[in-house]
């Protein structure tokens, strides 16, 4: 059971843990938040929130140009897909590409749905509000019940 042997030095150097300061934290940190697009009055002598909304505002604006970039991506892919008839070697003379679409796929999205579909969509929303409201009536009422006993 046990180890037996003694600690070397080495040992004792590699188990020491580095002390860092929360001024050293903040000044490697600034220029961060400044990349962010805050100043450093505010960074420094600002409202310690406007830190965190800063940095929250940078991480939507990173899954914004995220998403762009996506839907870019899907567009040259579609392109692609949609010339690669005429692009193929052995592709008969004559061939077409395909035609491009007319609009956004954004707004190809919205307009697929159907008034029908709308209706249902808010009919369901309807009815499962319907079911929790009355699911939590009965609850309440069997509370009430039971504290009346």
């Amino acid at each position: 059971m046990g180890n037996n042997r003694l600690i070397t030095n080495e040992e004792v150097d590699k188990s020491k843990v580095e002390f860092i300061s929360l001024s050293k934290i903040f000044e490697t940190l600034c220029p961060i938040y400044m990349g962010y697009g805050m100043s450093y009055d505010e960074y420094w002598y600002g409202d310690c929130y406007k830190a965190k909304y800063y940095r929250e505002s940078y991480e939507i604006q990173i899954k914004h140009k995220d998403e762009e970039f996506w839907t870019q991506g899907m567009y040259i892919y579609d392109a692609l897909c949609r010339v690669s008839p005429i692009l193929h070697a052995f592709s008969k003379s004559g061939t077409k590409p395909l035609p491009y679409p007319t609009k956004p796929y954004t707004l190809m999205l919205d307009e697929a749905k159907t008034e029908e579909e709308k209706q249902k969509e808010i009919e369901n929303a309807r009815l499962i509000a319907r079911l929790h409201f009355e699911q939590w009536a009965k609850e309440t009422a069997k509370r009430f019940q039971k504290q009346n006993k």
